[in-house]
């Protein structure tokens, strides 16, 4: 599986012969197969049961849009692991000073994640040098002082994060889309989405998902850099699709140029040896330029 699919229009879905069929003024056939993820961006998409069953059995993802365009809900593969019971106790049974180590190690990634994000916007990096000084847990939240230092330096004195605006309207599109691709492997691989390692939200089914999203943030961030605000500072097709498309973007996963979408993957079997065994390291992408892997 490695196409992102995005319908942006009103259509048709519907499953042939191993075939999604996207249909309105014409006719797209896409092998199923090869759907990673398929994101309804439209609210007068009909799709049947049928295909959502198929998709799933798939192992791809479905994101559905509100009525703000944004992601407002996902359909996950839940069957694909025969043992999730299993793995459901091994997530509960973790020991805080554990859970509290992967922590440090996320929050780690992250900043510095962003202070290469810095550097590749031709802005100054104010916030590599935080990393040393995240502790077990993050217990002096070092992770809030380099976003305070990150934003502003990546998007300017003025940008707040939160606010209703066209930069924000970025980052939370393209962090959902990527939210989701984490929350399907976890899905995937048996583990309870909810169960996380920071994140502990009883409102929240994706907690564990916006754990391991940290370090992922910045691709999308790096693209916000590089967007020209529209005049209606509202999404483009052109924008939702490039966001969609980022889960193919480069980044380096140990010493491999791979996908987002792979390095999530491959993040996903990490964290499920770091559960299993205590000597294991939780390994994470690092930024790279933004560009779009080249599949063989």
């Amino acid at each position: 599986m490695y196409r992102q699919v995005i319908v942006q229009r009103e259509a048709r879905i519907y499953q042939k012969e191993n075939q999604l069929i996207i249909e309105n003024e014409t006719a797209y056939k896409i092998p199923i197969e090869d759907i990673d993820t398929l994101v309804i961006a439209n609210r007068r998409v009909n799709i049947s049961a049928y295909c959502l069953d198929s998709l799933v059995a798939n192992g791809s993802s479905v994101v559905i849009c509100g009525k703000n365009y944004h992601p407002a809900g996902i359909v996950l593969p839940f069957a694909g692991y025969s043992r999730r019971l299993k793995m459901i106790r091994v997530q509960i049974d973790q020991p805080k000073p554990r859970l509290k180590q992967l922590w440090r190690t996320i929050v780690q990634q992250k900043i510095l994640n962003q202070g290469k994000c810095l550097q590749l916007a031709g802005a100054k990096d104010v916030v590599s040098a935080l990393a040393e000084k995240v502790r077990s847990g993050d217990k002096g939240n070092v992770e809030g002082w380099a976003a305070a230092r990150y934003f502003p330096a990546l998007f300017g004195d003025g940008f707040e994060r939160h606010e209703e605006d066209f930069l924000n309207g970025v980052l939370n599109f393209g962090y959902a889309i990527m939210r989701s691709s984490l929350a399907r492997f976890l899905a995937a691989y048996g583990f309870e989405p909810s169960l996380g390692i920071f994140h502990r939200s009883e409102t929240n089914a994706f907690n564990l998902a916006d754990d391991l999203l940290e370090p992922f943030r910045p691709v999308v961030d790096l693209y916000a850099s590089t967007c020209e605000i529209p005049a209606m500072e509202e999404l483009t097709p052109t924008i939702k699709k490039d966001l969609v498309g980022l889960l193919s973007a480069d980044v380096l996963y140990g010493k491999e140029r791979v996908s987002v979408d792979y390095a999530a993957e491959q993040v996903v079997q990490n964290l499920r040896r770091c559960y299993l065994e205590p000597e294991e390291q939780l390994q994470l992408p690092q930024l790279l330029p933004l560009q779009m892997h080249k599949y063989e």
